[in-house]
């Protein structure tokens, strides 16, 4: 119960570190408002704030200002506050999970602050960097940035500063179950943000404080602690904040099984959460209603309420609401009795929660990978710190030669004096180069056991993705063998007719939805095949524009079912050496999505040539077209676009992934031209087997 409810309070926060509040669309208004008017030095702080209010829900667009902040301010020649956008930069680049970046810059911001001499924001660089390492699991290097911070703000009396290193020490505490320190920290937090009147910070520190008391099964104290919350909240007429705080109250009254009460709060946030347009709050209240209507037994209302989560959800790419929703929607339509929809429901479950195994998976592992390099840089710059004191020594061991020739022009005696007194020196500098020597020959060898640490972490990391690719393969054609049973035997039902329309109907449903998780297994299987190397083109000599022509034909009746006009127009006129099974299925891709995102009563131009011994092939729809933010997501695997199917066809993100390994194993290319709501034309070319084998 513990872990379920923390989860609820830690959608408020950041799942890394305790966010303030969500981002303040009237703040950005207001900064953008002002900023063309103001002078120099005000726009930089203004770059910065606009910077600081996205640097949760769209850190591009921190990256954005405070990068303009930063030119701006070099411009200008400004003497403090310099590291502070590279500072929000560094946290921008953490939010995308791009710790190395982040590192980056944290350091940069570091390094400006020193040379400024700007000791409060040398203390946020600290602090930040602190942050950075404690998003990548490094906890050591966490606390001990956090208290270098902590050191400076303490000197220096900045409360505010000091509020934000509390804050950092008590997740790190918390994250070690380590719930007293978690408290007293939170609590110090609090206690300078009641000195200052920030009644946001009053209002996160309050959350913070009562998701550590949840954490500790103190759901009364956690409770208090939000009706505390909410009271600065109305203070401040924040609507977003106000509803936050409700919904967490109302979802401990859910796990306290005061169902009534809880509920009662939830009607009064789906109100207000439409209103606001937060679509997150939206549907963890939605999934709070639907358990309240199972509680009931009120299944039947149940369902619509989480079927509506489960595609809101999927738009958004939000998995946790797509499992919770998905979950319940199976238990719902089993508990009245459609085993069909709930056994869907479940297998749809069964497949999101492994895709969130791998994902936090691929997050370990890049955090390894992240710690590694860390730990790489740092003793290469052990290294290069040691030669650069051997070459100091070396240098004032020769500047010493050239002043004792001065005195030997002057006097004898000086001569003798200084050779007496370079004699000694050169032994205690020579003494000095050989610790030195002696301490690199210790770093070589420490550098060499780091060394052999990486290899076998590396094999590990192997040892790891092999074990993933095997559970999927049993996985796939665990669930392929199965599906197919169940599409045989739906066919023979329908073979055997005499079978009313809504059976009939039912009937249709099973054969869609396994004909649908049947491509879903056969693309996964390709694509891990294509991404293991174990496909290597097979090259022989076809005609091209038969392949072209006969693919095309295999999907008339599918165009013609949408009142599609679907083209040829190839010009292939000699035979070609190329894969034919690999350019079959990326010309079966192309087409296939096409048919799938084009409305009825449209046309698609399928095109084939020939263009200096290079095979170029062509599909032009009439469909929506991509945005410029479905274009950086175009050919990777299970990233659904903003188009949706025109004729309820299933799309799985996999088809455009397909066609993009398939043209690189062939030695490619392909080439997207689209406008939104102009169509969109994908053209690719294929050098023939001969041009690659010359190269």
């Amino acid at each position: 119960m513990i872990r379920k409810v923390a989860f609820v309070i830690a959608l408020i926060m950041s799942a890394n570190s305790l966010r303030v509040i969500a981002q303040n669309l009237s703040v950005i208004d207001s900064l953008r408002s002002h900023l063309s008017s103001q002078s120099n030095s005000e726009q930089f702080e203004t770059l910065n704030a606009l910077g600081f209010e996205y640097r949760y829900s769209y850190p591009d667009s921190t990256i954005y200002y405070c990068a303009r902040a930063y030119d701006l301010g070099k411009s200008i020649e400004l003497t403090k506050n310099l590291s502070k956008p590279l500072s929000f930069i560094g946290l921008a680049y953490a939010n995308k999970g791009e710790y190395r970046k982040s590192a980056e810059y944290h350091d940069q911001a570091i390094e400006v602050a020193r040379s400024q001499q700007d000791s409060v924001q040398l203390g946020f660089g600290y602090n930040n960097l602190g942050r950075m390492f404690f998003d990548g699991g490094d906890l050591v290097r966490a606390f001990n940035n956090f208290i270098y911070s902590k050191d400076i703000f303490e000197a220096l009396q900045e409360k505010s500063g000091l509020a934000y290193v509390y804050r950092s020490l008590a997740n790190i505490y918390k994250s070690q179950n380590d719930y007293a320190e978690a408290i007293e920290m939170s609590t110090k937090a609090y206690e300078l943000r009641k000195e200052l009147d920030d009644k946001r910070g009053i209002v996160s520190s309050l959350l913070e404080l009562a998701l550590i008391y949840e954490l500790m099964g103190d759901n009364m104290s956690a409770l208090e602690k939000l009706s505390m919350a909410n009271i600065v909240a109305s203070q401040i007429n924040d609507r977003a904040t106000k509803t936050e705080l409700t919904l967490a109250e109302a979802e401990i009254l859910f796990v306290e099984k005061k169902y009534e009460d809880s509920y009662t709060l939830v009607k009064e946030i789906l109100r207000t959460a439409s209103e606001i347009t937060n679509q997150k709050l939206f549907m963890r209240a939605s999934l709070l209603k639907g358990k309240y209507l199972i509680e009931q037994k009120q299944y039947a209302y149940a369902i619509p309420v989480f079927e509506e989560v489960i595609q809101k959800a999927e738009d958004a790419g939000h998995l946790n609401f797509q499992i919770d929703g998905t979950k319940n929607a199976a238990a719902c339509y089993k508990a009245i009795g459609n085993l069909s929809k709930s056994n869907y429901f479940m297998n749809q479950y069964l497949l999101l929660q492994e895709q969130v195994k791998n994902t936090d998976l691929l997050r370990e592992i890049e955090g390894l990978k992240f710690q590694l390099v860390i730990e790489k840089k740092e003793k290469e710059n052990e290294l290069l710190l040691a030669s650069q004191i051997k070459s100091e020594s070396q240098l004032a061991a020769q500047r010493f030669q050239n002043r004792l020739l001065v005195g030997l022009v002057i006097t004898v005696t000086g001569v003798m004096v200084v050779f007496v007194i370079f004699n000694r020196k050169r032994k205690r500098i020579n003494q000095k180069l050989q610790d030195q020597n002696e301490k690199i020959l210790k770093q070589q060898e420490e550098i060499s056991k780091v060394n052999d640490n990486l290899k076998r972490q590396n094999q590990q990391l192997n040892e790891l993705n092999n074990e993933k690719n095997t559970l999927m393969y049993i996985v796939a054609h665990d669930l392929k063998s199965p599906l197919n049973r169940i599409s045989g035997l739906a066919n023979i039902m329908e073979m055997e007719g005499g079978l009313p329309p809504e059976q009939q109907e039912y009937l249709r449903m099973i054969k869609t939805a396994t004909k649908s998780g049947t491509s879903l297994i056969i693309d996964l299987l390709d694509v891990n095949s294509f991404e293991q190397n174990g496909s290597a083109p097979s090259y022989s000599t076809f005609h091209p524009g038969i392949l072209l022509e006969e693919r095309a034909d295999s999907f008339k009746v599918s165009a013609d079912i949408k009142s599609i006009q679907l083209r040829v127009e190839q010009s292939f006129s000699e035979a070609f050496t190329s894969d034919p099974d690999f350019i079959n299925r990326i010309i079966e891709n192309l087409i296939s999505n096409a048919l799938k995102f084009s409305p009825k009563h449209t046309s698609i131009l399928v095109t084939g040539k020939l263009e200096n011994g290079v095979a170029c092939f062509s599909v032009k729809d009439s469909g929506p077209g991509f945005s410029d933010a479905d274009r950086s997501l175009l050919f990777q695997k299970f990233k659904k676009l903003s188009a949706q199917p025109t004729g309820g066809e299933s799309s799985n993100g996999l088809g455009l992934a397909i066609v993009k390994t398939l043209v690189d194993r062939l030695g490619g290319k392909i080439e997207l031209i689209s406008e939104p709501g102009k169509g969109a034309e994908f053209i690719v070319k294929i050098p023939p087997a001969r041009m690659l084998v010359s190269v």
